[in-house]
Protein backbone atom coordinates (compact mmCIF):
# COMPACT_ATOMS: atom_id res chain seq x y z
CA UNK A 1 0.00 0.00 0.00
CA UNK A 2 1.27 3.49 -1.09
CA UNK A 3 2.77 5.45 1.80
CA UNK A 4 -0.01 8.30 1.23
CA UNK A 5 -2.52 5.81 1.38
CA UNK A 6 -1.50 4.32 4.75
CA UNK A 7 -1.02 7.57 6.45
CA UNK A 8 -4.88 8.44 4.92
CA UNK A 9 -6.30 5.19 6.88
CA UNK A 10 -4.61 5.95 9.83
CA UNK A 11 -5.51 9.63 9.69
CA UNK A 12 -8.95 8.28 9.69
CA UNK A 13 -8.70 5.79 12.42
CA UNK A 14 -7.32 8.06 14.64
CA UNK A 15 -10.32 10.14 13.84
CA UNK A 16 -12.69 8.05 14.36
CA UNK A 17 -10.56 6.92 17.81
CA UNK A 18 -10.64 10.50 18.93
CA UNK A 19 -14.22 10.87 18.08
CA UNK A 20 -15.48 7.83 19.91
CA UNK A 21 -13.30 8.84 23.00
CA UNK A 22 -15.43 12.52 22.80
CA UNK A 23 -18.85 10.35 23.39
CA UNK A 24 -17.17 8.15 26.17
CA UNK A 25 -18.45 9.31 29.78
CA UNK A 26 -16.12 11.88 31.68
CA UNK A 27 -16.01 9.33 34.92
CA UNK A 28 -16.80 6.13 36.14
CA UNK A 29 -17.02 6.94 39.56
CA UNK A 30 -18.62 10.55 39.74
CA UNK A 31 -21.86 11.17 41.65
CA UNK A 32 -24.81 12.80 40.29
CA UNK A 33 -24.93 16.77 40.40
CA UNK A 34 -28.11 19.18 39.77
CA UNK A 35 -27.80 21.09 36.26
CA UNK A 36 -30.37 23.60 35.29
CA UNK A 37 -31.32 25.63 31.52
CA UNK A 38 -32.74 28.24 32.03
CA UNK A 39 -35.24 29.85 29.35
CA UNK A 40 -34.11 30.68 26.39
CA UNK A 41 -30.31 29.43 26.75
CA UNK A 42 -28.22 28.82 23.82
CA UNK A 43 -26.93 25.12 22.98
CA UNK A 44 -23.72 26.86 23.29
CA UNK A 45 -24.10 28.09 26.80
CA UNK A 46 -25.75 24.96 27.82
CA UNK A 47 -22.13 23.02 26.51
CA UNK A 48 -19.77 25.24 27.92
CA UNK A 49 -21.65 24.78 31.46
CA UNK A 50 -21.86 21.16 31.04
CA UNK A 51 -18.16 21.41 30.06
CA UNK A 52 -17.35 23.60 33.09
CA UNK A 53 -19.26 21.21 35.51
CA UNK A 54 -17.06 18.30 33.90
CA UNK A 55 -20.19 16.54 32.39
CA UNK A 56 -18.94 16.11 29.30
CA UNK A 57 -15.18 16.27 27.55
CA UNK A 58 -15.78 18.92 24.82
CA UNK A 59 -18.65 21.51 24.12
CA UNK A 60 -17.95 21.40 20.36
CA UNK A 61 -18.60 17.52 20.49
CA UNK A 62 -21.77 18.34 22.29
CA UNK A 63 -23.48 21.24 19.95
CA UNK A 64 -22.59 19.19 16.99
CA UNK A 65 -24.22 16.42 18.42
CA UNK A 66 -27.05 18.10 19.15
CA UNK A 67 -27.27 19.25 15.61
CA UNK A 68 -26.86 16.52 13.90
CA UNK A 69 -29.61 14.81 15.63
CA UNK A 70 -32.13 17.82 15.98
CA UNK A 71 -32.45 17.66 19.48
CA UNK A 72 -34.39 20.73 21.48
CA UNK A 73 -33.08 21.24 24.65
CA UNK A 74 -35.47 22.02 27.44
CA UNK A 75 -35.45 24.64 30.10
CA UNK A 76 -35.73 22.85 33.11
CA UNK A 77 -33.38 21.46 36.64
CA UNK A 78 -31.94 18.48 36.07
CA UNK A 79 -30.01 15.35 37.79
CA UNK A 80 -27.04 14.56 35.45
CA UNK A 81 -23.92 12.32 36.30
CA UNK A 82 -19.93 12.40 34.47
CA UNK A 83 -20.65 9.08 33.90
CA UNK A 84 -23.34 9.60 31.26
CA UNK A 85 -22.59 8.93 27.68
CA UNK A 86 -23.44 12.62 25.54
CA UNK A 87 -25.90 11.09 24.40
CA UNK A 88 -27.82 10.53 27.54
CA UNK A 89 -26.71 13.75 28.83
CA UNK A 90 -28.29 15.67 25.19
CA UNK A 91 -31.40 13.49 25.03
CA UNK A 92 -32.04 13.91 28.90
CA UNK A 93 -32.08 17.67 28.66
CA UNK A 94 -35.03 17.58 26.06
CA UNK A 95 -37.44 16.49 28.74
CA UNK A 96 -38.25 19.40 29.83
CA UNK A 97 -38.91 20.56 33.81
CA UNK A 98 -37.81 17.72 35.94
CA UNK A 99 -38.90 18.50 39.52
CA UNK A 100 -38.77 22.24 39.15
CA UNK A 101 -40.91 24.92 40.01
CA UNK A 102 -41.30 27.92 37.08
CA UNK A 103 -40.57 31.04 38.72
CA UNK A 104 -40.83 34.57 36.55
CA UNK A 105 -38.83 38.05 38.07
CA UNK A 106 -40.20 40.78 36.29
CA UNK A 107 -37.75 43.72 35.91
CA UNK A 108 -38.02 46.23 38.63
CA UNK A 109 -38.05 44.16 41.82
CA UNK A 110 -36.87 45.04 44.45
CA UNK A 111 -34.98 42.03 47.01
CA UNK A 112 -38.17 41.76 48.64
CA UNK A 113 -40.12 41.54 46.22
CA UNK A 114 -38.14 38.83 44.60
CA UNK A 115 -38.35 36.58 48.08
CA UNK A 116 -41.97 36.96 48.74
CA UNK A 117 -42.60 35.40 45.00
CA UNK A 118 -39.96 32.73 45.74
CA UNK A 119 -41.41 31.26 48.97
CA UNK A 120 -38.62 32.33 50.96
CA UNK A 121 -37.93 33.80 54.43
CA UNK A 122 -37.30 37.30 53.65
CA UNK A 123 -34.53 37.64 56.80
CA UNK A 124 -32.48 34.81 54.70
CA UNK A 125 -33.13 36.22 51.45
CA UNK A 126 -31.83 40.03 52.28
CA UNK A 127 -28.84 38.52 53.91
CA UNK A 128 -28.02 36.34 51.16
CA UNK A 129 -28.60 39.44 48.36
CA UNK A 130 -26.93 41.92 51.07
CA UNK A 131 -24.92 44.38 48.10
CA UNK A 132 -26.34 42.61 45.39
CA UNK A 133 -29.63 44.58 44.66
CA UNK A 134 -29.50 45.54 41.23
CA UNK A 135 -27.32 42.41 40.07
CA UNK A 136 -30.49 39.68 40.82
CA UNK A 137 -31.52 39.60 36.91
CA UNK A 138 -34.99 39.74 36.21
CA UNK A 139 -35.51 36.36 33.96
CA UNK A 140 -37.55 33.34 34.30
CA UNK A 141 -36.08 30.21 36.18
CA UNK A 142 -37.01 27.19 37.38
CA UNK A 143 -35.95 25.91 40.24
CA UNK A 144 -35.35 22.28 42.46
CA UNK A 145 -37.73 21.69 44.77
CA UNK A 146 -36.60 23.17 48.12
CA UNK A 147 -34.01 25.94 46.62
CA UNK A 148 -32.52 28.02 49.49
CA UNK A 149 -32.10 31.92 49.59
CA UNK A 150 -28.45 31.73 49.03
CA UNK A 151 -29.16 29.10 46.00
CA UNK A 152 -31.39 31.63 44.26
CA UNK A 153 -29.25 34.51 44.96
CA UNK A 154 -26.19 32.88 43.47
CA UNK A 155 -28.56 31.70 40.27
CA UNK A 156 -29.45 35.10 39.42
CA UNK A 157 -26.66 36.78 40.26
CA UNK A 158 -24.61 34.43 38.09
CA UNK A 159 -27.20 35.18 35.10
CA UNK A 160 -26.71 38.64 35.88
CA UNK A 161 -22.80 38.18 35.17
CA UNK A 162 -23.88 36.25 31.86
CA UNK A 163 -26.42 38.02 29.89
CA UNK A 164 -24.99 41.46 31.42
CA UNK A 165 -21.45 41.17 32.54
CA UNK A 166 -19.56 43.77 34.52
CA UNK A 167 -21.27 46.97 35.12
CA UNK A 168 -19.88 50.14 37.02
CA UNK A 169 -21.73 50.80 40.03
CA UNK A 170 -23.05 54.41 38.78
CA UNK A 171 -24.40 52.42 35.34
CA UNK A 172 -26.39 50.10 38.00
CA UNK A 173 -27.98 52.56 40.03
CA UNK A 174 -29.01 54.49 37.12
CA UNK A 175 -30.36 51.40 35.34
CA UNK A 176 -32.48 51.20 38.61
CA UNK A 177 -33.66 54.11 38.50
CA UNK A 178 -34.80 54.03 34.54
CA UNK A 179 -36.58 50.83 35.28
CA UNK A 180 -38.32 52.36 37.98
CA UNK A 181 -39.35 55.55 36.49
CA UNK A 182 -40.19 54.35 33.04
CA UNK A 183 -43.58 52.39 31.83
CA UNK A 184 -41.77 51.37 28.48
CA UNK A 185 -38.53 50.56 26.71
CA UNK A 186 -38.79 53.06 24.37
CA UNK A 187 -38.76 55.61 26.72
CA UNK A 188 -35.74 54.37 28.36
CA UNK A 189 -32.75 56.10 26.16
CA UNK A 190 -34.37 59.89 26.81
CA UNK A 191 -35.14 59.56 30.11
CA UNK A 192 -31.89 58.65 30.46
CA UNK A 193 -30.91 61.42 28.39
CA UNK A 194 -32.38 63.52 31.12
CA UNK A 195 -31.19 62.15 34.27
CA UNK A 196 -27.75 62.46 32.46
CA UNK A 197 -28.03 65.75 32.01
CA UNK A 198 -29.52 66.39 35.20
CA UNK A 199 -26.13 64.81 37.02
CA UNK A 200 -23.78 66.32 35.03
CA UNK A 201 -25.32 69.85 35.77
CA UNK A 202 -25.82 69.07 39.23
CA UNK A 203 -29.17 68.97 39.56
CA UNK A 204 -31.31 66.97 41.97
CA UNK A 205 -33.05 64.26 39.97
CA UNK A 206 -36.34 64.72 41.75
CA UNK A 207 -37.88 60.88 40.85
CA UNK A 208 -40.49 59.64 42.63
CA UNK A 209 -39.14 55.98 42.49
CA UNK A 210 -36.43 56.85 45.55
CA UNK A 211 -39.16 57.93 47.20
CA UNK A 212 -41.32 55.30 47.12
CA UNK A 213 -38.44 52.70 47.59
CA UNK A 214 -37.72 54.76 51.17
CA UNK A 215 -41.74 54.42 51.79
CA UNK A 216 -41.45 50.45 50.75
CA UNK A 217 -43.24 47.71 53.26
CA UNK A 218 -44.38 44.96 52.95
CA UNK A 219 -48.28 46.44 52.57
CA UNK A 220 -47.08 48.29 49.12
CA UNK A 221 -43.58 48.19 48.01
CA UNK A 222 -44.16 51.14 45.56
CA UNK A 223 -46.74 52.95 47.29
CA UNK A 224 -47.99 56.29 46.06
CA UNK A 225 -46.47 59.64 46.90
CA UNK A 226 -47.24 63.01 48.45
CA UNK A 227 -45.62 66.06 48.49
CA UNK A 228 -44.98 65.76 52.20
CA UNK A 229 -43.13 62.16 51.23
CA UNK A 230 -40.40 64.27 49.53
CA UNK A 231 -38.97 65.62 52.32
CA UNK A 232 -38.56 62.32 54.16
CA UNK A 233 -35.18 62.02 55.59
CA UNK A 234 -32.98 59.90 53.62
CA UNK A 235 -29.72 59.43 51.13
CA UNK A 236 -32.56 58.01 49.28
CA UNK A 237 -34.40 61.00 48.55
CA UNK A 238 -32.88 62.53 45.19
CA UNK A 239 -35.30 65.11 46.11
CA UNK A 240 -32.90 66.25 48.95
CA UNK A 241 -29.95 64.88 47.83
CA UNK A 242 -28.25 65.70 44.49
CA UNK A 243 -26.59 63.06 42.97
CA UNK A 244 -27.67 59.06 42.36
CA UNK A 245 -28.65 56.98 45.99
CA UNK A 246 -26.31 55.33 47.55
CA UNK A 247 -27.25 51.86 45.91
CA UNK A 248 -29.55 50.41 43.22
CA UNK A 249 -33.51 50.74 44.37
CA UNK A 250 -34.77 47.72 42.33
CA UNK A 251 -33.32 45.18 40.10
CA UNK A 252 -33.17 46.63 36.45
CA UNK A 253 -33.39 44.66 32.99
CA UNK A 254 -31.32 44.95 30.08
CA UNK A 255 -33.18 47.65 28.63
CA UNK A 256 -32.63 50.23 31.43
CA UNK A 257 -28.60 49.00 31.47
CA UNK A 258 -27.72 49.89 27.98
CA UNK A 259 -29.78 53.01 28.56
CA UNK A 260 -28.18 53.80 31.65
CA UNK A 261 -25.02 53.42 29.28
CA UNK A 262 -26.15 55.07 26.32
CA UNK A 263 -28.43 57.50 26.74
CA UNK A 264 -30.37 59.88 24.13
CA UNK A 265 -29.65 63.58 23.76
CA UNK A 266 -32.42 65.88 23.55
CA UNK A 267 -33.73 68.89 24.22
CA UNK A 268 -35.78 67.85 26.93
CA UNK A 269 -35.23 68.56 31.21
CA UNK A 270 -38.39 67.59 32.78
CA UNK A 271 -41.04 64.37 32.03
CA UNK A 272 -43.82 63.29 33.52
CA UNK A 273 -46.64 59.97 32.62
CA UNK A 274 -49.85 61.33 32.33
CA UNK A 275 -53.43 59.49 34.12
CA UNK A 276 -52.94 57.22 30.77
CA UNK A 277 -49.10 56.28 31.39
CA UNK A 278 -48.21 58.77 28.05
CA UNK A 279 -44.77 59.87 28.68
CA UNK A 280 -44.62 63.57 28.47
CA UNK A 281 -41.76 66.07 28.27
CA UNK A 282 -40.65 69.37 28.56
CA UNK A 283 -37.33 72.04 27.79
CA UNK A 284 -37.85 74.23 30.57
CA UNK A 285 -39.82 74.23 34.16
CA UNK A 286 -42.86 76.53 32.86
CA UNK A 287 -43.63 73.87 29.98
CA UNK A 288 -43.25 71.25 32.91
CA UNK A 289 -45.64 73.21 34.77
CA UNK A 290 -47.90 73.57 32.21
CA UNK A 291 -47.79 69.26 31.96
CA UNK A 292 -48.95 69.04 35.27
CA UNK A 293 -51.99 70.97 35.16
CA UNK A 294 -52.71 69.28 31.96
CA UNK A 295 -52.25 65.88 32.11
CA UNK A 296 -52.47 65.24 36.14
CA UNK A 297 -55.33 67.97 36.76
Amino acid sequence: MPFLARFSVLALVGAGLYLYFLTLPVSRQASSQEFIVQTGQSAQSIAKNLHSNRLIRSPLYFRLFVRIKSLTLQAGYYQLSPHQSVSDIAHSLTRGLAKSTKLTIPEGYRAEQIALAAGLPLPDFLAAAKGLEGQLFPDTYFLKEGITAPELVKLMHDNFLQKAGSVDSSTLILASLIERETKGDAEKPLVSGILHKRLANDWPLELDATVQYIKGSARDWWPQTSLSDRQLPSRYNTYLHPGLPPSPICNPGLASLKAAASPEDSPYWFYLHDREGVIRYAKTNAEHTQNIQTYLY
